[in-house]
């Protein structure tokens, strides 16, 4: 039996990848060799970043391209360490530490990913994709009430924001789990 967070995680993550803030859609890595199964001008463009970022290791834009890349194709293990090498030498950058820690969320490290989006909402308390994406990942987690406050938080700072309506939608699912769950544990 489904359990209900997973449920809303799923239909939460599918609010997240629709939305604006996350600016390209991960694809699952396909099984069997990955290389092959790219179409023709991804492999060309991965195989090219990773020529030069072997080439120069202090190449910053190749190797944020890179992790980004293996973001887009949902190689989060992967896109990893390029995102600590490229936050190392410039850690000031909000949305490449929000990339970084949906990677590490998404590689199985949930909690590095949760509390790498707390340090962006320390440095930076009103960032939007910051609010929405750690509700979305609390959520994900079943922590349900702490997701709330980011909905919310985002909605209170930024209501005119298009995010915010996507945050409206996550509280109300996170609403409807809840009371489905009530229901269900007290059969």
């Amino acid at each position: 039996m489904l359990r209900p967070w997973f449920i809303l995680a799923a239909l939460v993550l599918s609010l997240a990848l629709g939305s604006w803030v996350v600016r390209r859609i991960a694809v699952p890595s396909p099984s069997g060799s990955e290389q092959t199964q790219l179409a023709p001008e991804q492999r060309a463009r991965l195989e090219a970043l990773q020529q030069a970022v072997a080439l120069n290791p202090d190449n910053l834009a190749a190797v944020l391209e890179l992790a980004n890349l293996y973001y887009d194709l949902g190689r989060f293990q992967e896109a990893v360490p390029l995102y600590q090498r490229y936050l190392s030498a410039d850690p000031g950058q909000a949305e490449v530490r929000i990339d970084y820690a949906y990677a590490l969320f998404a590689s199985g490290e949930q909690e590095a990913g949760i509390a790498e989006l707390r340090r962006v909402l320390e440095r930076f308390p009103d960032h939007p994709i910051a609010l929405f994406n750690l509700g979305i990942l609390l959520a994900q987690q079943g922590k349900f009430d702490e997701a709330r406050q980011f909905f919310r938080e985002l909605i209170r700072l930024h209501p005119t924001l298009p995010l915010s309506q996507r945050a409206r939608q996550a509280l109300q699912m996170v609403d409807s789990v809840q009371r489905w769950e009530g229901i269900t544990v007290g059969k």
